[in-house]
């Protein structure tokens, strides 16, 4: 995604000083903030030592809106009496996406990360749709729309039960192309997922095993798990 200088997220940095100083974060305590900008919900999440705390939908008439992202963090941050300095890592969907969107959510997850100090972590938005993915499937091709009969197509497969790898690069392929090539593969663990599908599936029938539509868009909640998975293995923005 494309990024723009923007400083909201000092406002909560100075609102959430006093907090910050009563509330200690115990040592053992890593806490990550989960951001994800990329489709029509906005959300956030919070995690803390590898739990959800909470994840949180914006308002959907104002998800574009930077304020509102703003103001639901400092939301967040208040309910579990967090200071923004006691945030250890923010991460962030970088796309494919809704470029008004992703430039939301990335220029603020810089310029939090700046003020509170804390780490920036990048996450794929492909990433996340693969890694919702069920026990039973271990391959999947994630799509997002991009336009003009044609999408954006990441692989994944699973390497642990909580952990894919990509297995190519971001392409943008033609609908057709990419339904016949689908439509060919034969691993009984492969699946077609992410929001890309909406769209293509107007008016087509696909053979291939689809994941459900619960599960083709990504969430914040992952966001801030794969966030954290990178963290560990020191893969910063």
């Amino acid at each position: 995604a494309r990024e723009r200088k923007y400083a909201p997220a000092q406002s909560i940095c100075n609102s959430a000083r006093m907090s910050s100083q009563t509330a200690k974060k115990p040592v053992s305590a890593m806490i990550t903030l989960g951001v994800e900008t990329s489709g029509l919900t906005g959300m956030i999440a919070l995690r803390r030592d590898g739990e959800l705390l909470t994840e949180r939908e914006l308002e959907h008439s104002r998800r574009r809106h930077a304020q509102t992202l703003v103001l639901e963090i400092r939301s967040v941050l208040d309910e579990f009496a967090l200071g923004s300095k006691q945030i250890d890592t923010v991460a962030v969907s970088i796309g494919p996406g809704s470029f008004t969107g992703l430039r939301v959510g990335v220029v603020f997850a810089k310029a939090f990360a700046w003020a509170a100090d804390c780490r920036l972590v990048a996450v794929d938005t492909l990433h996340v749709i693969a890694a919702a993915a069920p026990d039973d499937c271990d391959d999947v091709s994630a799509v997002s729309d991009a336009q003009r009969e044609q999408l954006f197509v990441d692989r994944y497969k699973r390497v642990s039960s909580c952990d894919w790898e990509r297995a190519g690069e971001v392409v943008v392929r033609d609908n057709d192309d990419w339904c016949r090539e689908v439509e060919a593969e034969s691993s009984p663990g492969f699946a077609v997922s992410g929001p890309g599908l909406m769209k293509l599936l107007d008016g087509r029938e696909l053979a291939v095993r689809m994941l459900d539509e619960s599960l083709r868009f990504p969430r914040a909640a992952a966001v801030a798990r794969i966030g954290e998975q990178l963290a560990e293995r020191g893969m910063f923005a």
